[in-house]
């Protein structure tokens, strides 16, 4: 049983625990060590940072009239291959986050708008393709540390704002809730990761659920995954605006056809 599926049983009425635990998502949770000469706690997926490998013919990504965009991360599909996640990744492959952010680049992340979409990319670079680190091209400071990741299964759960935990009771805005209710939501926060590396599931927003203003009037949210989210971290020395959150989201029908230029970007921040 996971940790969330075992609290609400210990702390739920039964009815209750099975409707919430109906609820969870598994994902994966990208973690490195406190200490930079602490070994990995499993397998290298991926990592912070440094410098990306790319394909001799893919350029930089670039914002036009912005410049090129920042570095952030990398994961190995193939080393992630096998891990329960509740979205179909391809089974081989890599995936490249770049995102634009630091001088000369506006204020920090980009807009969260149509505009600000190309001020953030996904590169998939398929199994097998030879690459060669990438040196920073002009206009940008030096790379994060680099930072390796490993992977660590977990179970996810909605956001308050996405689902109310008295809806499990029947309750409507206003009515007193059973004292189980405080003392779940603050189990929860406490079963929370401190830092927010994770691939799948539920994200886990800032201020409440993610800001979709990505999305044309003809697109349907639920339709949308999370494909990633990075958190500030300070052992790669990446600290966004206010301690803020990158996501990255992808629909099902581009996720199934690996069009990962068809992710989409937002952020949060304290």
């Amino acid at each position: 049983m996971s940790p969330p599926a075992r609290l609400a049983a210990e702390l739920m009425p039964a009815g209750a625990a099975e409707r919430w635990t109906a609820l969870l998502r598994p994902a994966v949770r990208l973690t490195r060590p406190d200490d930079r000469r602490a070994p990995l706690a499993g397998p290298p997926v991926g990592y912070l940072g440094g410098r990306p490998e790319l394909p001799d013919d893919v350029p930089w990504p670039v914002w036009e009239g912005n410049g090129p965009l920042t570095f952030v991360a990398s994961l190995s599909l193939s080393a992630l291959a096998g891990a329960d996640l509740d979205i179909p990744l391809p089974e081989d492959g890599t995936l490249l986050f770049f995102v634009s952010y630091g001088p000369g680049q506006g204020d920090g992340v980009p807009g969260l708008g149509p505009e600000g979409q190309r001020g953030a990319r996904v590169v998939y670079v398929p199994e097998g393709t030879p690459v060669a680190e990438r040196r920073v091209p002009g206009g940008l400071e030096e790379p994060y540390r680099r930072v390796p990741l490993s992977a660590e299964p977990e179970m996810t759960w909605p956001d308050r704002e996405e689902f109310w935990l008295g809806d499990l009771v029947g309750a409507s805005p206003g009515d007193e809730l059973p004292e189980w209710v405080d003392a779940f939501d603050d189990a929860l926060i406490d079963l929370s990761p401190k830092i927010w590396h994770r691939v799948g599931g539920y994200p886990i927003p800032i201020q409440g659920g993610l800001d979709c203003d990505f999305l044309g009037a003809d697109e349907d949210p639920d339709d949308w995954v999370l494909l990633a989210q990075i958190d500030s971290d300070d052992r790669a020395r990446m600290e966004w605006v206010h301690q803020g959150t990158l996501y990255w989201l992808i629909s099902r029908a581009d996720l199934a056809a690996r069009n990962f230029a068809g992710a989409r970007f937002t952020w949060q921040f304290l």
